[in-house]
C-alpha cells in the first residue's frame, strides 16, 4: 500500500540531526511502525502528537509537521 510506505518513509530519522543535534530521529522499529499505522487508522490527531512527543519528536521538527500532514490528508480524526 502507498500509504504505508508514506509512512515508513516520514517515520525515517532526521538528517538535520547529524550535525546540528538539534532533532533526534523517531525510534525505528517494527513496533513503532505497527503503532502508528493503527494510530492512521483509529486513532484522533491528538493521539498521534501525544505518542510522537512521548517517541522523542518535539513539536518543531519537520517531520512532525509532515507526519501530521500525512495523517489529515489520511482523513484522520481530529479530536
Amino acid at each position: 500500500m502507498s500509504d504505508e510506505k508514506e509512512i515508513r518513509e516520514v517515520v525515517q530519522g532526521e538528517k538535520r540531526s547529524e550535525k546540528t543535534g538539534k532533532y533526534k530521529p523517531l525510534r525505528r522499529n517494527k513496533r513503532t511502525e505497527i503503532a502508528i499505522a493503527q494510530l492512521f487508522e483509529n486513532g484522533t490527531e491528538r493521539e498521534l502528537t501525544r505518542f510522537l512527543r512521548e517517541n522523542g519528536l518535539p513539536d518543531d521538527s519537520p517531520r512532525f509537521a509532515q507526519i501530521v500532514k500525512l495523517f489529515r490528508d489520511h482523513g484522520g480524526k481530529r479530536s
